[in-house]
Order: C-alpha cells, then sequence, then structure tokens
C-alpha cells in the first residue's frame, strides 16, 4: 500500500518536472523568436535608414547643383544687361552729338535764311531736344527698374540657399540621431539575447520597442524635412521672361515662382 503511495507520488513529481521542462523550453522557443523578429526589424530599420540617407544625399546634391546653375545664369544676366545699358548710353551719346551737330547746322542756314524759317528750325530743335531728353530719361528709368528686378533676384536666392542650408543641417542631425538610435538598438537586442530571466527579457524587448518607435518618429521626421526644404526650393525660384533675357532694355514685369 505504502509502496504504491510512493510510486503515485515520484510519478506525480515527474509529471510536474516534465511539465516545468515544457514551459521553460516554450519560454525559450518565444525568447528566441522573439530576438530573431528584432533582428529582422532591426535589419529593416537599417535598410530603411540607409535608404533615407542615400536620397537625402542625393536630393542635397541636385539642390546644390541646382543653385551653382542658378547663380551662373544670375551672373550671365548681370554681365549682359552691365553691356547692354553700356550699349545703349553710347547710342544717347551719339544721338546726342548728331542732334547738336544737326542744331548747329540749321542755326547756320537759319542765318542764312529769312527769320520765318530761323523761327521754324529752334521750334524744331527744342522739340527734338525735348524729345532725346525724354528718351534718356525714359532709358535711365528702364535700367533702374533692371537693376532692381535683378537685386530682387539676388535676394531671393541668398534667402534659398539660407533655407537650403538650414534645411540641410537639420537632416544632418536627425541622420546623427538615427544612427545613434541603431546603435542603442543593437545594444538592445544583445541585452534581450543574453537576459537570464523572463522579467529581463521582457524589459529588454519593451526598451527595443520604444527605440523602434523613436526611430520610426526621427524616420518621419526627415520625410517633413525634407518635404519641406523642397517647398521652400519651389517658392524661392525666380522666372524672368524670355524676351528680356539678353534685352536689358525691358519692362519690369511681376517675378512669379517656379518649380525646380
Amino acid at each position: 500500500m505504502t509502496g504504491a503511495r510512493t510510486e503515485g507520488s515520484l510519478l506525480a513529481s515527474l509529471s510536474e518536472l516534465r511539465a516545468i521542462e515544457h514551459q521553460r523550453l516554450a519560454e525559450e522557443r518565444a525568447a528566441i523568436e522573439a530576438a530573431l523578429q528584432a533582428k529582422r526589424n532591426e535589419r529593416a530599420a537599417a535598410e530603411q535608414a540607409a535608404a533615407a540617407r542615400i536620397a537625402a544625399e542625393r536630393d542635397a546634391e541636385l539642390a546644390a547643383e541646382a543653385a551653382r546653375a542658378e547663380a551662373e545664369r544670375q551672373a550671365r544676366l548681370h554681365i549682359e544687361a552691365i553691356q547692354a545699358a553700356e550699349r545703349a548710353r553710347l547710342q544717347a551719346a551719339l544721338e546726342e552729338r548728331r542732334l547738336g551737330e544737326e542744331m548747329a547746322l540749321r542755326r547756320e542756314v537759319a542765318m542764312r535764311q529769312r527769320p520765318r524759317w530761323m523761327i521754324v528750325l529752334t521750334a524744331s530743335a527744342v522739340a527734338c531736344a525735348l524729345g532725346l531728353g525724354g528718351f534718356a530719361l525714359e532709358r535711365q528709368h528702364e535700367s533702374t527698374l533692371t537693376r532692381q528686378a535683378h537685386d530682387r533676384a539676388q535676394r531671393a536666392k541668398a534667402e534659398a540657399d539660407a533655407a537650403a542650408r538650414e534645411a540641410q543641417e537639420a537632416l544632418d542631425k536627425l541622420n546623427r540621431e538615427l544612427g545613434d538610435l541603431e546603435t542603442k538598438v543593437a545594444e538592445a537586442i544583445e541585452r534581450m539575447r543574453i537576459a537570464q530571466t523572463e522579467a529581463a527579457r521582457r524589459a529588454a524587448l519593451d526598451n527595443l520597442r520604444q527605440l523602434q518607435r523613436h526611430e520610426a518618429e526621427i524616420q518621419e521626421q526627415q520625410r517633413q524635412r525634407e518635404v519641406e526644404r523642397k517647398r521652400k526650393e519651389r517658392a524661392a525660384g525666380v522666372e524672368i521672361p524670355s524676351d528680356c533675357l539678353n534685352n536689358a532694355i525691358c519692362k519690369e514685369t511681376p517675378a512669379r515662382s517656379t518649380g525646380r
């Protein structure tokens, strides 16, 4: 009787030990699966971060190239405007000289003719002088408008360059933070791998999930910064009418934004 009870107790103890062993094996398998899933998440996050960095660097290079091209175009337009203004000045000087010679000739002819012709020629000379003066003033006003439009374009370009630099600095800062997070994610995965207790593994897993959420937030900030930088670049563009590209004497037209 006593032997039967002892054998039953041993069987119950063995059953409990097997149940405990099964539970331990199940927990270990769950921990291993969680670690593998964390490594897969880390790999996916690293790939996303690398792709985001490559895209940000490519966009920064494109923006720098566009800024250089715009600076060269503005410098070329400025030189052409100066040359056109100089041609206009020389033309005005020639017109003034020609008119002076013509007026001198007419005065000489008038002195040899009757007084009424003198009056007519004098009136004609005065009218020509007034017309030439008005023409010179109009040329000077148009040249001033051209310089003002160029100055506004230069200021808009400088503001766009400053905004692009600020956006790039913000992107660089986010990239550095993302790199730090990648290191922390790897450390959290390692802590979870070497954890000895279930509580330690859960704490490591919670820390890993929090780091991954923070990583996703930084990636979203990167995307928003990139969108804002491109918006500022589009808003800063200045278009010059095609009929004014090779003509400094051009009526000023309102600047409008152009996309890149």
